[in-house]
């Protein structure tokens, strides 16, 4: 399962659409304590998380969850224009989705980052 976490209800939406099209259950949160809440229920494979959300933004759910599970991946999602605040936040070493971002794009970083067989043939 994956965890997509986003306060904009059409960009999880979205998300989850295309995750489910490449073959993944998705479990979706619209905020920081309900991804909590859901990662208590049941321990997802990957969170992709929003970084610009009110009340707890991506970077200090990244800290909750790393305290949770040190092991669970995190990438964050976001637009160009936060992508310096995410860095200074999380890290250099901070694993992005940048906004918008392809089907292709998507399925190559869950493939690098859950050792997974691409989903999607060379070239889409």
């Amino acid at each position: 399962m994956i965890l997509v976490v986003d306060d904009d209800h059409q960009v999880r939406a979205t998300i989850g659409r295309a995750l489910t099209e490449l073959g993944y259950r998705v479990r979706e949160a619209g905020s920081g304590p309900d991804a909590l809440a859901v990662i208590a229920e049941e321990r997802p494979q990957l969170v992709i998380l929003d970084y610009l959300m009110p009340g707890m933004d991506g970077a200090e759910v990244a800290r909750e969850i790393a305290d949770l599970d040190p092991d669970l991946p995190v990438v964050f999602s976001t637009g160009h224009g936060a992508l310096r605040a995410l860095r200074d936040a999380a890290g250099e070493g901070a694993s992005v989705l940048q906004k918008p971002f392809t089907l292709a794009e998507l399925d190559a970083l869950l493939a690098r980052m859950l050792g997974a067989t691409r989903r999607l043939p060379t070239g889409v």
